[in-house]
């Protein structure tokens, strides 16, 4: 029940209703994404699945993928671009996902792939992605998808993913673009166990 007289936010294109809580974001500090990060690479060796490339969703899948390169002594990393918000404000309208890509990725029928990204807020990007490597003939049985956060309401699931969130996340990566004053600390009770 709202208060009298409160107005009710209008829904944002994209967004599934209650994906946010609209509570504060979360700030997720260095060593909480270190510890995030590594268990993403402990469940890839639990699984033995050896990847040949990881490839980054830009730009918020750029720095744990090169934690998990490093970690994983994966030898080749690349790059996909997928543009989704409309900026990068909070809580940014979203828009159809579009992979920007500017050559072909060298990656093809055989290779084994470990896709990365910061957040899987609806699953949007991870199907574009996932689509992009079936049509480049990287067999659906040979990648995996891995996120540092997803939101609780969404429709994908990565196969390794150590945080489930309800609210927008600030990453370590962002604070000096972006203020930090009216963040809460990322609580340990987020983490999942095992995906």
């Amino acid at each position: 029940m709202s208060e009298p007289g409160a107005t009710t936010r209008p829904a944002v294109a994209g967004e599934r209703p209650g994906m946010w809580s609209r509570q504060g974001p979360y700030l997720l500090d260095w060593a909480s994404f270190g510890e995030l990060v590594a268990d993403i690479a402990a469940w890839v060796r639990e699984d033995d699945f050896r990847p040949d490339a990881v490839l980054a969703v830009a730009r918020g899948g750029l720095t744990p993928a090169g934690f998990l390169t490093c970690a994983l002594d994966v030898p080749v990393q690349h790059t996909i671009r997928v543009r989704r918000t409309a900026d990068d404000t909070r809580y940014a309208a979203k828009q159809a996902p579009v992979v920007d890509v500017g050559a072909p990725l060298a990656l093809g029928p055989g290779n084994r792939v470990l896709v990365v990204d910061d957040i899987v807020g609806t699953g949007g990007t991870a199907d574009v992605v996932l689509a992009h490597l079936a049509g480049a003939g990287v067999a659906r049985a040979d990648v995996r998808f891995a996120s540092v956060v997803r939101n609780h309401r969404s429709g994908y699931v990565p196969d390794y993913c150590p945080a489930v969130i309800d609210d927008w996340i600030v990453f370590p990566w962002e604070t000096d673009r972006e203020s930090t004053a009216d963040c809460r600390p990322f609580p340990a009770t987020l983490r999942t166990g095992r995906r």
